[in-house]
């Protein structure tokens, strides 16, 4: 997961806790399930 963290946050990746990589965890797993769920009924197909 390390190596995840760094392609994705650079060189900040370094002196990140547990509890900082659980929360961002939470926080992208709440973004993801609301993009999801959002609402496509008005757009247009090709």
């Amino acid at each position: 997961m390390k190596i995840a963290f760094k392609s994705l946050l650079g060189k900040q990746t370094k002196g990140l806790s547990a509890n900082n990589v659980s929360q961002f965890k939470q926080e992208w797993e709440a973004k993801y399930d609301q993009w999801c769920k959002r609402d496509l009924s008005n757009l247009r197909s090709a």
